[in-house]
C-alpha cells in the first residue's frame, strides 16, 4: 500500500494543467454556536455530508462527491489480428482528482428569409453530449481495484481506451444528463513538471446510447 507523504496543491495543478479554477486550500474557523448533529462543534462554511453522499472516502477520510465510475461487463475489442473479440472488463473508479464538463448542441436547420430579417429556425433534435474529463493520476491508498501508483491508474484508463464499444458509465453527474453510455474519442498523458509521482490525463469522450436494431425479412 502506498502513502502519500507530501501535499498535493490540487487547486494549483488543475490551473497549471488545465487553466480551470477550482478554488484554493480552505480553512474552517470554530463558532461559539454548534448546529454539529454530535453537538462538538461548528465550522463556517461546512456543509455536513449524509452517509448517502459519503459512500466513497477519499485516503484522508473526505467524501468523494460525484465520483465517476465505469461499470464491469463484457466489452468489445480489436486483438492482435484486428479481430474483434469479448474482454471482461472489472469495475473502474476513475482517480478522485478528476472533474468532468459537458457540452451539448442543438441541431439546428436555419433558413434565410428573402426580402426580411433573420432566419426561420427548425430544430430536428439534439447532439451528443461532448463529456471532457480532466483529472491527475496521484498515489491513492484507498483506490477501491488496487490500484495505488499513478502508472498503475495509467495502463488501466488505456485498458478502457482500447475497447471498440461504448462503455457503461455511472455517476450523479451523468445520471442528471440521462446519459448511461460515452464513448472514449481519445485520451491524453501529460507530466508534470517537478512532480515525478503526478501525472496529468484527459479523457474525450461523447455520450453514446446502444440502439438494437430489429430487421424483419419480408416474405
Amino acid at each position: 500500500m502506498i502513502e502519500v507523504g507530501f501535499s498535493i496543491p490540487l487547486a494549483d495543478l488543475f490551473q497549471e494543467a488545465f487553466g480551470i479554477r477550482v478554488g484554493g486550500m480552505y480553512r474552517p474557523e470554530v463558532g461559539e454556536s454548534s448546529d454539529d448533529p454530535t453537538g462538538k462543534a461548528n465550522f463556517f462554511g461546512v456543509r455536513y455530508v449524509d452517509d448517502k453522499e459519503a459512500y466513497q472516502l477519499s485516503q484522508m477520510g473526505t467524501p468523494i462527491i460525484y465520483p465517476i465510475e465505469f461499470s464491469a461487463g463484457r466489452y468489445k475489442k480489436y486483438n492482435e489480428k484486428g479481430e474483434i473479440v469479448i474482454a471482461d472488463m472489472g469495475y473502474f473508479r476513475l482517480p478522485i482528482a478528476s472533474i468532468v464538463s459537458f457540452k451539448r448542441d442543438k441541431i439546428i436547420n436555419s433558413t434565410k428569409i428573402n426580402g426580411g430579417y433573420g432566419t426561420v429556425k427548425e430544430i430536428y433534435g439534439f447532439d451528443d453530449w461532448q463529456i471532457t474529463i480532466n483529472g491527475f493520476l496521484i498515489p491513492d491508498s484507498t483506490q477501491p481495484e488496487s490500484l495505488f501508483s499513478p502508472l498503475d491508474q495509467e495502463k488501466e484508463i488505456q485498458k478502457w481506451d482500447d475497447l471498440a464499444c461504448s462503455i457503461d458509465v455511472f455517476g450523479e453527474l451523468f445520471d442528471a444528463k440521462k446519459i448511461r453510455n460515452l464513448t472514449i474519442k481519445g485520451i491524453n498523458f501529460e507530466p508534470m513538471r517537478g512532480r515525478p509521482n503526478i501525472r496529468a490525463f484527459t479523457i474525450n469522450a461523447v455520450s453514446d446510447e446502444p440502439i438494437e436494431l430489429n430487421i424483419k425479412s419480408g416474405i
